[in-house]
């Protein structure tokens, strides 16, 4: 009879101790989700990669000062038609939203381009005023992967990739894109 109580008792115990194992586990595995802080990658929701650059004017461009707005960080060359096609969507959404909180840097790939005046040229064309950080390294191209030109990622407000959009966007894209994120 002792020897019944005892197990009862034992058995009660395991219990006790797997069922607060269990709820702790449970409750730190929460904690550490909402703890973890956004890693820097390519893949949306992840932290864009930082870069700094130099713009068409020769003023210093690095993407992290822009945190708090949300941001279209394209990917062009000159010798790209789709590029030629996009410029004028993405020259109107800037004029449309010089008080917003979206800013454009249209990021050069000059390494692969034909050359300064080429990419003078092309901006005078279409008259773009809005920030073109110049690769000329290729190094910024060659962090985000871009293979395919016009490559852009749609950033929020906290500098994290909410899209990814390879082919030319029209404003009107761009306009839904950013007024789907915070």
């Amino acid at each position: 009879m002792i020897k019944k109580i005892l197990f009862g008792i034992l058995l009660l115990a395991a219990i006790g101790i797997m069922a607060l194992n269990f709820f702790t586990k449970s409750e730190s595995t929460k904690q550490s989700e909402t703890i973890t802080p956004t890693s820097t990658g390519l893949s949306l929701g992840a932290k864009a990669p930082d870069f700094t650059l130099t713009d068409q004017h020769g003023q210093t461009v690095q993407l992290s000062d822009y945190h708090g707005k949300k941001v279209i960080l394209n990917f062009w060359a000159t010798w790209c038609p789709p590029c030629r096609a996009e410029m004028p969507h993405m020259q109107q959404f800037h004029e449309n939203n010089l008080d917003g909180d979206v800013e454009i840097l249209a990021v050069n790939l000059t390494e692969q381009d034909n050359g300064e005046q080429a990419i003078g040229s092309f901006i005078d064309e279409f008259g773009l005023t809005f920030t073109m950080p110049m690769d000329e390294t290729g190094s910024v191209a060659q962090t985000y992967q871009i293979r395919t030109v016009p490559t852009t990622y749609i950033l929020n407000t906290k500098g994290e990739i909410a899209q990814k959009i390879i082919g030319p966007m029209d404003e009107q894209i761009m306009k839904n894109q950013t007024d789907s994120i915070d």
